[in-house]
């Protein structure tokens, strides 16, 4: 009898990356969705800077050995993420959604307002 291959009935492509987006919760966590590190290029480690008024953050990427960065945890099944403890606590109107776009060098994150 001849071999018969038997192939998974969920014949999806796995998680897409969706759009680019970010959160800042107030204990200084950012979360990025899968869509805005693969704009970073996956790097290990990235730079933080922050706009406060305009209520913005960009990040970009960064060598292994830069000691001004932060290192980029997460990935796989749970989210990219930084601690970015300092900028909650400092401009805590950055505390929220993000959607990104690229930009020189990055990312940047602008702020969504609350939908009611």
């Amino acid at each position: 009898m001849a071999w018969i291959n038997i192939r998974p009935a969920n014949t999806g492509g796995g998680r897409s990356p969706g759009e680019p987006t970010a959160k800042l919760y107030d204990n200084g966590q950012l979360t990025l969705s899968l869509a805005a590190v693969a704009l970073l290029g996956n790097p290990p480690r990235v730079r933080l800077a922050v706009e406060p008024d305009a209520r913005r953050m960009r990040l970009t990427p960064s060598t292994p050995n830069d000691n001004g960065a932060f290192t980029l945890s997460g990935g796989g099944n749970s989210p990219s993420r930084i601690r970015a403890t300092e900028a909650a606590k400092r401009f805590p109107q950055l505390i929220g959604e993000y959607r990104g776009a690229r930009c020189t060098g990055g990312i940047e994150l602008i702020f969504q307002e609350a939908e009611s």
